[in-house]
């Protein structure tokens, strides 16, 4: 595999009701799909989540507000940051304008 290649962004969406405009792209994958790594981006709007994996991200562009529906935690997410979440748990995503992070995701 090329370690340099270009993304190609596809539409995407997690299949719930009343879901921002989103994109993925998929940069390199396990041939069993249960490790990926990508570029994810969102428009505006509400996005409640359930890992059923691991994801580590790195946010590029815009911010979120998110909250752990388990434990009320809140942060904000901006450019630079990066955080693991953990499989099982549950967030509900606030964007306001527009989010663009890197991702990986282990589904084991």
């Amino acid at each position: 595999m090329n370690t340099v290649q270009e993304i190609k962004m596809k539409p995407f969406n997690f299949g719930t009701l009343n879901e921002p405009i989103q994109h993925l792209g998929i940069w390199a994958q396990t041939d069993s799909g249960d490790i990926q790594i990508g570029v994810w981006e969102s428009g505006p709007g509400v996005l409640n989540l359930d890992f059923q994996w691991s994801e580590t991200v790195y946010i590029l562009e815009g911010r979120a507000e998110i909250e752990n529906m388990i434990t009320q935690e809140r942060f904000e997410l901006k450019p630079g940051m990066m955080l693991l979440f953990e499989a099982g748990s549950r967030w509900r995503w606030h964007i306001p304008w527009r989010l663009k992070k890197v991702f990986t995701i282990i589904d084991r």
